[in-house]
C-alpha cells in the first residue's frame, strides 16, 4: 500500500499468478483497508502486471484437496476472506475507485463491485468461468451483480460463462469509464480530480442507504450464502476433476505472495 495526497493505492501483487486470491493476499488486503479507512481520502484498488485478478487460485485450491476438512478449511477462508474484503470496501468513509488494468475472471470481479466507480483499461475482459471450473459463484456475482444489470441477464452471464469485453462492460452499465493503455494513469488522475471537491460522506451515506435495501440479511447475509454454495459445490467429486482438467492434469506449488 502506498499513500500520495491522501490516496491509498492498494495493489494486488501476484503478477506471476495472475494476481489470483488467496486467504494471504486477502488478509493483507483486509488490513490494508484497516489502515486506510481512518487517513484516507480516497481508495485506489489495482493489480501489478497486465491482469487485475484471476479469481482464486485454482492450484492452491487443488492443493489443498488432499482431504474434505483441508478442502472445506481453505475454501472457507478463502471465500470468507473475500467476503471480509468486500464488506470492508462498502464500509469505508471515503470513495473506492477499482482501476481495472486488465482481465477480471471469477471471484476478484467483488473489488469491482464493492467500488464506488470502475475505471478500465480497454483491452481488458470479465469473465466467470464458474461453470467450466464447477465452483458455485462468489464474490458478489450474485449478491451485488442483478442490481446492476438484472437477474435474467446476470443468470445468462453464469450459464454461458461468457467473455464480456470492456466496452460491453460499459455498456452493461457494469464498468464506469474505459481508457486506452497509454490514457490508463492519465484518466485515473482524472477521475480521483473530479473526486476531491465532493463531500466524501455523501458518497458514503449513499452506498450504505443503498446497501441497506439488500433486504433480509442484508449485503453480508446474500455473501455468506455465496460462501455456504461454494463449500458445497467445491467437495463434489466432479469440480476436482473439473480443475485437473483446467490445469493440466497437474497442480503447481503456488509461488511466494508479495503484497503492496
Amino acid at each position: 500500500m502506498s499513500h500520495t495526497d491522501g490516496v491509498a493505492r492498494l495493489t494486488l501483487n501476484r503478477p506471476g499468478r495472475g494476481n489470483s486470491l488467496t486467504p494471504g493476499l486477502l488478509d493483507a488486503l483486509s488490513q490494508a483497508l484497516q489502515d486506510a479507512a481512518g487517513t484516507a481520502r480516497a481508495v485506489v484498488l489495482s493489480g501489478t502486471g497486465s491482469c487485475f485478478s484471476s479469481g482464486g487460485d485454482v492450484a492452491a485450491i487443488r492443493e489443498h484437496n488432499t482431504s474434505a476438512e483441508d478442502l472445506q478449511t481453505y475454501s472457507d477462508a478463502l471465500v470468507g476472506g473475500l467476503n471480509r474484503v468486500l464488506l470492508q470496501l462498502r464500509a469505508l468513509p471515503c470513495p473506492v475507485i477499482a482501476a481495472v488494468n486488465g482481465p477480471v475472471t471469477g471471484g476478484s470481479l467483488g473489488l469491482v463491485l464493492a467500488a464506488d466507480l470502475s475505471l478500465m483499461v480497454r483491452t481488458a475482459f470479465i469473465q466467470p468461468y464458474y461453470a467450466q471450473m464447477g465452483f458455485a459463484p462468489d464474490g458478489g456475482w450474485t449478491a451485488l451483480l442483478p442490481d446492476r444489470i438484472g437477474r435474467a441477464r446476470t443468470a445468462r452471464w453464469l450459464a454461458l460463462d461468457q467473455r464480456v469485453s470492456a466496452d460491453e462492460a460499459l455498456e452493461m452499465g457494469l464498468i464506469d469509464q474505459l481508457a486506452e493503455p497509454a490514457d490508463f494513469d492519465q484518466a485515473l488522475t482524472d477521475m480521483l480530480a473530479r473526486l476531491e471537491a465532493h463531500d466524501a460522506s455523501v458518497i458514503a451515506t449513499s452506498r450504505q442507504l443503498l446497501d441497506a435495501q439488500a433486504g433480509p440479511g442484508g449485503l453480508a447475509g446474500r455473501l455468506d450464502a455465496e460462501r455456504q454454495a461454494f463449500l458445497i459445490q467445491v467437495a463434489r467429486p466432479q469440480t476436482r476433476v473439473r480443475m485437473d482438467r483446467f490445469l493440466g492434469g497437474s497442480s503447481k506449488p503456488a509461488e511466494v505472495e508479495a503484497h503492496a
